[in-house]
Order: C-alpha cells, then sequence, then structure tokens
C-alpha cells in the first residue's frame, strides 16, 4: 500500500511540474482593462475627392471666355499625390480597418490581438493578418502592430506600425513597403487638438528615394471659411498651398513654381477663375 501511494504520490508532482511547463492561455484582462479601440479612418486617409470634382460645364466655360485653371491646377495635383497615397496606403489601411469587424483577445503584457483574413476587393489576394494593441505610457497611449501573410505567398510581414494616444487626440503610423524591401514608405502623423481642429501629415520616408522628405499635409478647421487646407511639397523649395471652403467648393492656390509670384490665386463655387 505504502509503495501505491509515493507511485501516485510521484504521478502527481510530475504532472504539477509538467502542467507549469505548459503555457496558458490568457483570456481575461485584469479588471477595468477592456481591447483598445481601432484608430478611426480620418487617421490615416485624405478627402480630396471633393475638391477634385466638379459640377461646370468647363466647355461652356471656356466658350464665354471663362477659364477654371486655379481649381484646375489645385485638382490636378491632389490627383498625382491621392494615386501615389491609395497605392501605398490603402491596401494596409483596409486590412487594419477590418479589425472593426473582429473580436479581440488579450493576451497578456497590456496587449489584445485580432486575427482575421482580409480580402483584397481589387484583386482577390488573400491575407491572414494579426493585429495587436498593446497600451503603453501608464495606459494613456496604445502601440499598434499589423503582421500579414498572404494566403500561397509571404509569411510574417511587419505592415503596419504606429503609436496613438488613448482617445484619438494624436497618433502615428510607419507603411512598410513590401515583404521583399520590408523598409519604412511612408509615415503618418496626425493631431486632433480639439473637435474642430485636425491635421494629417503624410511624408515619404523611404531610404535612398529621391522624394524622401516630400509631403501632403491635409488639415480642418471648421471655425474658418476656408474650412479645409492641403499642402504639398515637392523638393526643397517647392511647396503649393490650398484652402478651400467644402460646403461653398471655393478656393484658393499659392504656387510660386506654377504662378512665378507668392500671391493667392482663386476660384469661385463653381470652380471659375475670379480675383482674389
Amino acid at each position: 500500500m505504502k509503495n501505491s501511494i509515493k507511485i501516485i504520490l510521484s504521478i502527481l508532482v510530475v504532472a504539477t511540474l509538467f502542467q507549469s511547463c505548459l503555457e496558458v492561455p490568457v483570456n481575461d484582462a485584469p479588471d477595468g482593462m477592456v481591447a483598445p479601440e481601432i484608430p478611426p479612418m480620418e487617421m490615416h486617409t485624405l478627402p480630396t475627392e471633393n475638391l477634385r470634382t466638379t459640377n461646370t460645364d468647363t466647355t461652356a466655360a471656356q466658350s464665354a471666355g471663362q477659364t477654371y485653371h486655379n481649381w484646375w491646377h489645385a485638382g490636378v495635383n491632389l490627383a498625382v499625390w491621392s494615386v501615389v497615397s491609395y497605392v501605398a496606403i490603402a491596401p494596409p489601411t483596409a486590412a487594419f480597418q477590418r479589425a472593426f469587424y473582429e473580436q479581440s483577445q488579450y493576451v497578456g503584457n497590456s496587449t489584445f490581438k485580432w486575427e482575421y483574413r482580409y480580402t483584397d476587393p481589387n484583386n482577390g489576394k488573400k491575407f491572414d493578418v494579426e493585429l495587436t494593441g498593446q497600451y503603453i505610457s501608464n495606459l494613456q497611449e496604445v502601440y499598434w502592430e499589423m503582421t500579414a501573410s498572404q494566403v500561397g505567398g509571404f509569411s510574417n510581414f511587419v505592415w503596419y506600425t504606429g503609436t496613438t494616444a488613448v482617445g484619438f487626440a494624436s497618433g502615428s503610423f510607419t507603411i512598410n513597403k513590401n515583404p521583399q524591401n520590408p523598409s519604412p514608405e511612408l509615415k503618418l502623423e496626425y493631431t486632433k487638438p480639439n473637435s474642430y481642429e485636425s491635421t494629417l501629415r503624410i511624408t515619404n520616408v523611404a531610404p535612398n528615394n529621391p522624394n524622401n522628405g516630400d509631403y501632403i499635409e491635409y488639415r480642418t478647421n471648421l471655425n474658418d471659411y476656408y474650412d479645409k487646407a492641403f499642402d504639398l511639397k515637392h523638393g526643397a523649395n517647392n511647396l503649393l498651398e490650398i484652402n478651400w471652403s467644402e460646403a461653398l467648393r471655393d478656393g484658393q492656390v499659392r504656387h510660386p513654381q506654377r504662378f512665378n509670384d507668392n500671391d493667392w490665386h482663386c476660384w469661385n463655387t463653381n470652380q471659375l477663375d475670379v480675383a482674389c
């Protein structure tokens, strides 16, 4: 009997030691800690479409001796930047935002994880995404990291990293180029000091790139007549500035490299050129 008891006790000890070596999954977050909110789209995207579109019959305007050069110059340059930013930003941002519809799991160390499959609607490619949000700075900020693996392709590519303030008064993100060259390509910097002002700047940070340092900055100030503004910087001495009223659709552009002066050049609510 004594031998049987010793054997049973030995088995229990070994089982306990073995169990303690296994990784115990963490499911329950500390009291009061909930998953961080997914950053809103305004921290990632540039709403350029409204400025770039018009209902003006430009053919009739030209026939009447009217021009729309000022609005056109602003819109064309925004269109170029929109294409560049869309190609680099849209796929990872859409994959990131898919987490809105997924459940997170607490994995320890003040960190929550979302795991899901994302399908790119433009090309049908499928990605297995792992997004983590870790509280840092005494729970006042969240560090984000998004890793993607393409089904039938690359694995564990760190696509997106960033930090946001809780409440989203500020944030910054870095988008890496691609799995073959996982170096930083774009940096996004966002601030929202109050309910009526915000700024989003997207900067080219690609190493050894001739456009390194170029940026587009989008600002809102709902208390100003021109409540929206864009700055486009290309090279050391080439800055294009746009001020625009979203409601009335009139605006102004300043671009010394185009107009050979430092004056504002305006358009009216029909996007036709007018004196400022």
